[in-house]
């Protein structure tokens, strides 16, 4: 244990204030009795004496005796020539150790590497690891060799350099490790500075149109006039070699290139000096990406769905490639020919994940447009909602806490799998579609058998009752689907509810003339989707035209285990509950309220005029609603209807 005092000059003007103390008290003693006096001035010099110390930065060492010790030696480039010198001094270091101390060794270029461990008999001879010398990371070399350094000794780090960092900040490093106890000391390395050339930076535009030319323009740095010959390169490609005799200090060379392909090219200068000590600084290079012609990429679910949208963008000069969402590009990287994506009423579940990850990717990270034409198969009836496709746009596809959809009606008829199984997997689907109703809304259930309902059509007001009538029915093989499909729809005949709908899963083997019953169901206000599980080829098709007939959608699978998954699907999308009913006031306007106050036209009409709702999104705009409390859409142009739900283009606020 020892003492240490940070800033000693301090002790000195303690000593004096304490015999101005003494001497005060000698001179005017106080009005006490001998005793209380001499404890008056013991506590005045006591409370002096420990003010001096605490402002002299007395610190009491309790460090262990051992100290643990550990030598970091460059072996960058620039110290190539002094390897001996740098050496002897690290065995110098090791031979001056004492008692029971215990030291290693570490070297470091762009990497630290540890060459001998810490031990009380370090073993050193010469330096056997290569790192790259290219670069100089003293920040790097003392973060690990803090990190390495025993807890249980005193800690002292050296570092042996010509301190050319050329990366991270070794003296904010430096800072830390004294603020964790660890000593650091530094050995200047002497290096003989011989003839030097090096490129300093090469600037160049950092794009070009396609077809434009720029010029690429180098700054060289000498410490001796020498002669030099100059290489300019285009990617791998060699522009112009010259000779020119290179002053004292700094000399600016240019280039003309002309990149022409669309992409990233590689601009490089290399020079060759006469005189010259490290190779490794004759290099400059720089990036240029030529932009062609603007291209958009429209994703469309049938071959032509896009072909007037197409017409529009080339009339104004912006090339386009029309796909279907099958196939998308699978990397960000390749969607970097386009300077946007176009959906064009695109449902989620025909993009995938995958296809959905990449243009989030795109529009995150390099800055591609995406624009988003609403309809039936986007945004919410298109499944957006948790998917990479909201992420990317400014919009959320949720209906806000004030506004509230309307009611809806919902009959499962459902038919025994033939199997304990497959009708537990069947039982828990439907107890999923009851979890995406609200109380608001209407369900029923029917287990195949012909008789009445399971659980009858009613509002939802106790989902964990009717969940458990569902868990304890039994399910029956009906010979023709007629009987639970009447029941059905004079249930829903006489409810109330926006939206009425029936969905069937079966297999398919119950033959019957369902034309009539469905087109008559459908004269009602009720669609109707089918499920067909395990069908044959020929009972499938009549389950598809059923669908058809009921103006609703269609299924098939041959595994049990997508059948929630299709619920949920037919749920999200039949039942609509992104649909908000209201009243819409038409308001006269003028063009004053489009045209912007200096009167320009922003361009030709889009869709984003008139119709669906059109999105887009960049680099991260600020964050809005899909939805608007809002009644009245402020263009007159626009219109809401329950099948396509409409945008508030000044905003590109949809609901």
């Amino acid at each position: 244990m020892g003492f240490e005092l940070t800033r000693p000059l301090l002790v000195g003007a303690g000593v004096i204030a304490v015999a101005l103390i003494v001497l005060i008290w000698r001179v005017f003693p106080p009005p006490l009795s001998p005793g209380r006096s001499r404890v008056s001035l013991a506590l005045r010099v006591l409370i002096v004496v420990l003010l001096t110390l605490s402002l002299a930065g007395l610190q009491v060492d309790t460090r262990p005796p051992n100290q643990a010790l550990l030598v970091a030696a460059d072996l960058s480039a620039s110290v190539q020539s002094s390897l001996d010198s740098e050496a002897t001094a690290v065995r110098r270091i090791l031979n001056q150790r004492k008692g029971q101390d215990r030291a290693g060794v570490l070297s470091f270029g762009r990497d630290p590497q540890v060459e001998v461990n810490i031990s009380q008999t370090p073993q050193f001879g010469e330096f056997q690891s290569q790192p790259n010398a290219n670069y100089t990371d003293l920040a790097s070399a003392l973060q690990l060799g803090g990190s390495i350094l025993p807890d249980d000794s005193r800690k002292h780090l050296i570092v042996i350099s010509d301190g050319r960092q050329n990366l991270g900040d070794a003296v904010a490093e430096a800072r830390l490790l004294r603020a964790e106890g660890v000593r650091v000391d530094t050995v200047a390395l002497p290096v003989t500075i011989g003839p030097e050339a090096y490129v300093d930076r090469l600037d160049a535009p950092r794009s070009l149109t396609q077809g434009q030319q720029a010029n690429a323009q180098a700054l060289i740095v000498t410490n001796s006039a020498t002669h030099v010959t100059i290489r300019w390169y285009l990617d791998r490609t060699l522009l112009d070699t010259s000779t020119m005799d290179l002053p004292v200090g700094e000399t600016t060379v240019q280039q003309s290139v002309k990149p022409t392909d669309p992409g990233f090219h590689a601009v490089r200068i290399v020079i060759d000096p006469v005189r010259d000590t490290y190779a490794e600084n004759n290099l400059g290079e720089a990036l240029i990406q030529v932009v062609g012609p603007p291209r958009v990429l429209l994703v469309e679910n049938t071959v032509g769905e896009a072909q007037s949208l197409e017409a529009a963008l080339r009339s104004t000069g912006i090339g386009t490639a029309a796909i279907t969402p099958d196939q998308l590009p699978h990397a960000a990287a390749d969607l970097a020919a386009y300077q946007a994506v176009v959906l064009v009423n695109i449902p989620a579940a025909s993009l995938g994940t995958q296809a959905m990850s990449v243009l989030q990717a795109s529009v995150r990270d390099l800055g591609t447009g995406l624009v988003v034409i609403g309809g039936s198969d986007s945004y919410g009836p298109g499944g957006y909602a948790g998917t990479p496709i909201e992420t990317a746009l400014p919009v959320q596809i949720q209906i806000p806490q004030d506004m509230q959809k309307p009611p809806v009606a919902v009959v499962l008829v459902l038919e025994s799998t033939e199997s304990g199984n497959g009708d537990q997997v069947l039982r828990g689907a439907a107890d999923a579609v009851v979890d995406q109703l609200t109380p608001r809304d209407l369900v029923g259930v029917t287990n195949g058998t012909g008789a009445a309902f399971v659980v009858p059509l009613a509002p939802l007001k106790d989902k964990t009752a009717v969940k458990r009538a569902i868990d304890g029915m039994s399910l029956g093989d009906p010979p023709s689907y007629t009987p639970d499909l009447n029941t059905a729809d004079q249930a829903l005949k006489g409810a109330t509810a926006a939206i009425k709908h029936i969905i069937l899963l079966g297999d398919g083997d119950a033959p019957d003339n369902y034309q009539p019953v469905i087109t008559a169901i459908h004269a009602h206000g009720i669609t109707v989707s089918t499920v067909a599980i395990a069908s044959a080829f020929s009972d499938a098709a009549v389950m598809q035209e059923m669908a058809g007939w009921g103006h609703g959608r269609f299924y098939q699978s041959n595994s049990l285990s997508d059948v929630p998954q299709i619920f949920l699907k037919e749920t999200r999308e039949a039942l609509k509950p992104w649909v908000v009913e209201g009243k819409i006031a038409p308001q006269l306007s003028s063009l004053a309220d489009v045209i912007p106050a200096d009167g320009s036209w922003p361009g030709p009409a889009t869709p984003r005029d008139a119709g669906p709702p059109v999105c887009c999104s960049g680099r991260r705009p600020t964050r809005s609603s899909a939805t608007s409390s809002t009644p009245a859409c402020p263009n007159p142009a626009i219109r809401r209807s329950r099948s396509k739900p409409a945008c508030r283009a000044t905003t590109r606020t949809c609901w």
